[in-house]
């Protein structure tokens, strides 16, 4: 193999490993940026989905003390659209959220809660009034326990995020491994080019120059021993061939 053939082919192999690890990062980090959209997408929702429960709740509250303070029926509307407004923060959860854990515990105090405002409803048409009593001992109870199970779903999915977000932590050190892996090699693989090319190519050219500068300056014999069958070796042959020849011709 010649000079040319053997410098393009470790230039081939030293583009060819960083042309891969390249690759392998590319496609990892592109990874683990759909992963952290992907977190960050499901984070925001679960926050709106809390922030929209909350919310709901408070305006069913807000709706049930005008109730019990004015004795109106006008705010009977307001409750039930909280009402409306949590079932379908609710139904939403259940579509878009993947780890629906605390859900469950949601659903369970909002049903409990849903029966007391119902209890209240059921009461005030057989009696006309209002109990603070049971505002205070019965409904308090069922809000917080409500109120208290969304905020646990959010901080659940908080504790869910901040495992995801090891786990990307994780992923981007991967996904830096093959850069950092073809770095390494890539200066291995220089270290060594630069190495065979001064061993191969860079000294012989260096003897050869010298035995021509002796040959020429002080007519000691050209002798130089080289391996390999490449260009250089064949430019010691010629240069003997062309000595013998000088030599052939002044014995003429």
């Amino acid at each position: 193999m010649g000079i040319r053939q053997k410098i393009r082919l470790g230039f081939f192999a030293l583009g060819l490993l960083l042309f891969f690890s390249g690759l392998m990062s590319y496609f990892e980090l592109n990874k683990l940026s759909n992963s952290t959209r992907n977190m960050l997408d499901a984070s925001l929702k679960n926050m709106e989905l809390s922030k929209e429960m909350l919310d709901a709740v408070q305006d069913q509250n807000t709706a049930l003390l005008q109730i019990m303070v004015t004795g109106s029926a006008e705010y009977d509307s307001l409750l039930f659209a909280g009402r409306a407004k949590f079932d379908a923060a609710i139904r939403e959860a259940k579509i878009s959220i993947r780890d629906l854990r605390g859900l469950d515990s949601i659903y369970a105090a909002n049903v409990q809660y849903t029966g007391v405002i119902n209890n209240f409803f059921d009461n005030r048409a057989k009696t006309g009034r209002s109990d603070m009593n049971w505002f205070v001992g019965v409904y308090k109870t069922s809000y917080y326990d409500l109120t208290a199970s969304i905020k646990n779903f959010m901080v659940s999915s908080q504790s869910v995020m901040d495992a995801k977000t090891a786990q990307l932590e994780s992923n981007a050190y991967r996904a830096i491994m093959p850069g950092i892996i073809a770095l390494a090699i890539a200066i291995i693989i220089i270290v060594m080019f630069s190495y065979f090319i001064d061993l191969y190519y860079v000294r012989p050219v260096l003897k050869i120059t010298e035995g021509l500068h002796n040959y020429l300056n002080s007519k000691i014999p050209f002798k130089i021993t080289m391996e390999g069958r490449d260009e250089v070796h064949k430019l010691k042959e010629y240069i003997e061939a062309l000595i013998g020849l000088l030599k052939n011709k002044k014995s003429e």
